[in-house]
């Protein structure tokens, strides 16, 4: 299966030339990550859709994209922001009164980039969840599990809460109830009132990472929308209390800890824990093995 079979049409959606002979101007989209970066979203997604891409840099740190598929030709300008923002601009082809595509899903192109299908396909066990402690509301992520469902995520911040507000993928809110919280290994098991199937265990694991492998994490943003980041394992295995860590050199989002990190087959490799203190590109995530043996330690409803 390939991007385009998960993305419809995605690649299909995006130009940036002059305006039409009806003086339209171009499109803008504002994109939360560093120019360079957002480009090379935007060419892995078209790349992955059967397009031949080429890109040129202009002396103002603007970033054109040119896309052909046979017939077809897109072309792209990404321009910085800021340091951390860029703008993406698409309009009108020749002869066309609008470009054929949508904000969402130029969205959908630059957080899904060029990451594989097996990928994009544990999105859909990813949960959004919402807490409220001593007045205050806290947003995480969630991983769904098995058969029945269970959600697995981190534990801190989580002390004296026993309920919390679960957002399924298909938009349904439910409410969750935590059974288990173990600090030390910083996991926290939720169980949710009915059985919502979760991504599978059998098979689907790795627990053993190499240096420099790709990693890709899904979670919620701060507003609830699912994002993904690419990331590369580091060199070896960090101790905290005692507790094996994968370091990464990952982009963190506010509201992603919690969330699943995959390896490149779509196998589960851990839990994003958080970020190093001081830093948005060095993260940290526990290993699959402390995961399984947390789980292993209780049963539903114990």
């Amino acid at each position: 299966m390939n991007v385009l079979s998960l993305l419809p049409l995605i690649a299909l959606l995006l130009l940036f030339m002059a305006p039409a002979s009806g003086g339209e101007c171009p499109a803008a989209h504002l994109v939360e990550l560093p120019a360079p970066e957002t480009a090379a979203r935007l060419e892995q997604c078209l790349a992955a859709s059967g397009f031949d891409v080429t890109r040129q840099e202009t002396p103002g740190a603007e970033i054109r994209i040119f896309a052909s598929r046979g017939e077809e030709v897109r072309a792209l300008l990404v321009s910085p922001r800021s340091p951390l923002a860029s703008v993406v601009e698409w309009g009108p082809n020749a002869g066309e009164a609008h470009a054929p595509g949508t904000p969402d899903d130029l969205r959908a192109c630059i957080d899904r980039g060029g990451a594989p299908a097996e990928v994009l396909a544990g999105g859909i066990f990813v949960v959004c969840l919402r807490a409220r402690r001593e007045g205050r509301e806290i947003r995480f992520s969630g991983f769904l599990i098995g058969a029945e469902g269970t959600i697995v995520s981190i534990a801190h911040e989580l002390d004296r809460v026993e309920e919390v507000s679960v957002r399924l993928r298909d938009g349904r809110i439910v409410p969750g109830r935590i059974w288990k919280r173990d600090p030390l290994r910083d996991l926290t098991r939720i169980d949710l009132a009915e059985p919502v199937a979760g991504f599978p265990l059998e098979g689907r694991v790795r627990d053993c990472l190499t240096p420099n492998e790709p990693v890709y994490s899904l979670g919620c943003s701060d507003v609830g929308a699912l994002r993904l980041r690419e990331g590369r394992v580091g060199k070896s295995p960090h101790k905290s209390g005692g507790m094996p860590l994968w370091e990464v050199r990952m982009e963190t989002i506010p509201g992603g800890s919690g969330g699943p990190a995959l390896d490149a087959g779509g196998n589960l490799a851990g839990l994003v824990k958080g970020r190093f203190r001081g830093t948005k590109d060095r993260g940290y995530l526990i290993p699959v093995g402390t995961i399984l043996e947390f789980l292993g330690t209780v049963k539903r409803g114990d």
